[in-house]
């Protein structure tokens, strides 16, 4: 789960980014068992555990109901946690209500603060029934914060002070509810390589004032404001000077970016320098062109890892990815992946992801084993893609049985405003997918422009392969259609295809089997009542965008179209 604030300086921008995540010696029976901490969660992944108490930890035991006790001390020998009471259950049968915290903490303690900074206090909770185990299994009660701060910044501090506007001035043993009062200490930390500067803080609304004392004796400061943090998370808040452009700029980032939306550790990076928060979403930016070499392009992860099957673990794109109209250049997807899962630069887009604005230029696909549900930018889409373009592609091998899609090889989501210009299949292969090779979803004032599908042994569809139950609206399609039909190759079940513009001068049907609910007027060329020539293609298209584009999808950005040097239409840049 992530969480991420934004906080304009006068000197500094705190681009907060905050990262929401989910961070006895008893006699015989030894009944109280139990050592796993649950982590502060890790960017957008979900919560792990994090480590078992070290062997001879102590805690103290509360209880109340079917076990009594008030403040039992015990240490946990490896197996089980033991003291020097008798720990059982009553005679009366009524469930037991635990709460357990580790390192002890006393009913009259009154200082949780160690130079300036909250201990880190893990506490159990849970309801037992009757004569059942006790299996304790802790959490980190407060809240944590980490200040990232950018590699320019970075060497100019010598000491940073925080002030938060909330202290903790007591904890009840029996919930774990914290009391607070709204005066705190001031947390000073000296500068460090890493860049990095993490403490624990209550979890409850709060802000915090921080003071960057530099090399030259300047201070600047400012205020992040008042966010509601949370008992068992961690918050990451990016600082950087004003004017640093937030996003991805250089090939390295991009590399970085692969890496740490993953999960997985890249330097001392954080995905919060690519992005900001937008509503419970996290936006990244492309920044640059970016033009990789091989062997930059060997490094680049596919972003998720999202199964095939159902038992297959499923880890989509959640958030926004805007290239802002730049492009990625000579990508090669040639790294071996899982052949259970989707492949493509995102493995899967999820139901709330995003991917827009980008460009993917002269990219080569160079896989004849491994997953054979791939495409160049998204294995699966649930999401919405959005004013994307291929151009200049190149699909060298792939499986005998490959669906290949060049955006996406399943669509189950929202794919607009997206334009695929001269991609070619360099070998043979059974069949040609435009768009994407399986479409249940909707796709809508798309074009695919010289595509060269000629090696294709069984055909295939410009816009896509096969069509069920969904929708194809304002495309059109141009340039030599060889063996492939120009709309879809299959049609089951019921679709809405219309308003499909394909040159006069192909002669095979739009679409491979018959379509049962064509009506008089024709689907596939905006109705006999109008005669559409390639000059007058971008007036007619737009015209569908400003009426029934607006209409049927109000809540989509729909692009609009020019005439292009080389093309009847182009779209025009958002």
């Amino acid at each position: 789960m992530n969480r991420r604030i934004f906080l304009p300086l006068l000197l500094i921008a705190f681009v907060s980014g905050c990262t929401e995540e989910s961070t006895e010696k008893q006699p015989t029976p030894s009944f109280i068992q139990g050592a796993e901490v649950a982590s502060f969660a890790s960017s957008s992944r979900s919560n792990t555990t994090e480590k078992l108490i070290p062997l001879g930890s102590k805690l103290t035991f509360y209880s109340q109901g079917g076990i009594q006790a008030e403040e039992r001390e015990l240490s946990y020998n490896g197996t089980s946690w033991e003291g020097d009471f008798q720990t059982k259950w009553g005679n009366t049968p009524q469930k037991a209500t635990v709460t357990a915290f580790c390192p002890p903490l006393y009913r009259d303690q009154h200082n949780f603060y160690q130079d300036g900074q909250l201990r880190d206090q893990l506490m159990a909770q849970g309801e037992y029934a009757y004569k059942e185990s006790i299996t304790l299994s802790f959490r980190h009660l407060f809240a944590q914060i980490c200040f990232t701060v950018s590699n320019k910044l970075n060497p100019q501090i010598s000491q940073i002070e925080f002030t938060p506007t909330v202290s903790v001035s007591d904890i009840s043993p029996e919930t774990g509810e914290i009391t607070y009062q709204r005066t705190a200490p001031s947390l000073y930390m000296e500068h460090n390589e890493e860049g990095k500067y993490s403490f624990l803080i209550p979890p409850t609304s709060q802000s915090i004032h921080i003071r960057l004392h530099t090399t030259t004796g300047s201070i600047h400061e400012s205020t992040l404001e008042t966010y509601p943090f949370q008992s068992g998370y961690t918050y990451t808040c990016p600082l950087k000077l004003s004017g640093e452009l937030q996003g991805i700029s250089t090939v390295e980032d991009f590399i970085a970016f692969t890496y740490l939306i993953n999960g997985e550790n890249y330097g001392n990076r954080s995905l919060e320098e690519f992005g900001e928060k937008t509503g419970e979403r996290m936006t990244y930016y492309l920044n640059e062109d970016l033009t990789f070499t091989p062997e930059e392009a060997a490094r680049v992860k596919m972003i998720g890892n999202y199964g095939i099957g159902s038992t297959t673990q499923k880890e989509a794109f959640n958030d926004v990815f805007d290239g802002q109209g730049h492009s990625l250049n000579n990508l090669r997807f040639e790294q071996p992946v899982n052949g259970s899962y989707y492949a493509g630069l995102f493995s899967g887009i999820s139901a709330t992801g995003v991917v827009r604005n980008l460009i993917l230029s002269q990219a080569v696909y160079d896989k004849a084993q491994d997953t054979k549900k791939a495409a160049f930018l998204a294995g699966i889409n649930l999401g919405e893609i959005n004013h994307c373009i291929l151009r200049d592609c190149t699909i060298e091998n792939l499986r005998d049985d490959g669906e290949f899609g060049n955006i996406s090889s399943r669509n189950e989501g929202i794919i607009a405003n997206c334009q695929l210009l001269n991609i070619r299949f360099k070998n043979e292969v059974k069949v040609g997918s435009g768009i994407t090779r399986y479409h249940y979803g909707k796709i809508i004032n798309c074009a695919v422009n010289n595509c060269q599908f000629k090696k294709t042994s069984m055909g295939g569809g410009l816009i896509c392969n096969l069509i069920k139950n969904g929708e194809i609206q304002n495309c059109y399609v141009s340039g030599n259609i060889s063996q492939c039909y120009a709309i879809c190759q299959q049609v089951q079940e019921s679709n809405v295809i219309r308003c499909c513009f394909y040159p006069q001068s192909y002669t095979k049907a739009p679409i491979g089997n018959d379509y049962p609910n064509t009506p008089s007027d024709s689907l596939l060329k905006y109705g006999n009542q109008q005669a559409v020539t390639e000059k007058k293609l971008p007036q007619v298209l737009n015209q569908w965008v400003s009426g029934n584009g607006k209409r049927l999808f109000p809540t989509l950005s729909l692009s609009t179209w020019e005439q292009g040097e080389t093309l009847p239409a182009v779209l025009v840049s958002p």
